[in-house]
């Protein structure tokens, strides 16, 4: 309610007052809270806090569908042929440029175990293995038992070169780099049609 002695000029600048409280209120609590949700986002994901759960469509029971065992086959190819390719890339990225091995091959291996796990899910493999149903699964479950293994050795190899190897060969690189301008530097100073 306005009071007799205010002017109608000062109730529309308190209305407005009254608004620009209410909408700055409004602001600083969105702003706040997403804030808060991006923080928790970026935790979760470089944490290791939040897992994607494994859940999606299986083989069947009995495991006797070809379709469904060569898909199997072929997404268990894709983890052997992903966990040798990145390895021998990443080591090849530390090399040319500044990256911390150890870090990207922790991000990169998260992903892998998630699919990992999720083909022994799809595919059934720990729990039709050595049930005597399916020998292709059965074979499946080896090879996909000995792709963590590899995994874990691999990891040590990541971890040794990560601390023994990638500063010498980084170094090496510059050198080379190095003797490269010279070469250059040399050939730039030539005058054209003198013999040496």
């Amino acid at each position: 309610m306005s009071t007799p002695t205010q002017s109608p000029e000062e109730q529309a600048a308190r209305i407005i007052a009254r608004w620009r409280r209410i909408f700055l209120g409004l602001y600083l609590a969105f702003v706040v809270g997403a804030i808060l949700v991006t923080f928790s986002s970026v935790v979760s994901v470089h944490a290791g806090v939040y897992r994607v759960p494994i859940a999606g469509k299986r083989i069947g029971p009995k495991a006797d569908d070809p379709k469904e065992l060569r898909d199997c086959i072929k997404r268990l190819d894709h983890l052997l042929t992903d966990l040798h390719k990145e390895t021998f890339t990443l080591l090849a990225r530390a090399q040319r440029f500044e990256i911390d091995p150890l870090t990207e091959w922790s991000n990169w291996s998260r992903d892998w175990q998630h699919k990992w796990k999720a083909l022994d899910y799809r595919c059934r493999l720990s729990e039709l293995s050595g049930q005597a149903s399916s020998p292709e699964i059965d074979k499946m479950a080896n090879i996909h038992a000995a792709l963590d293994e590899l995994h874990i050795s691999y990891t040590g190899v990541v971890n040794t070169f990560a601390d023994r190897y990638v500063d010498r060969l980084r170094k090496l690189k510059k050198e080379v780099d190095e003797v490269r301008a010279m070469i250059d530097r040399r050939r730039r100073s030539r005058k054209p049609g003198v013999s040496q």
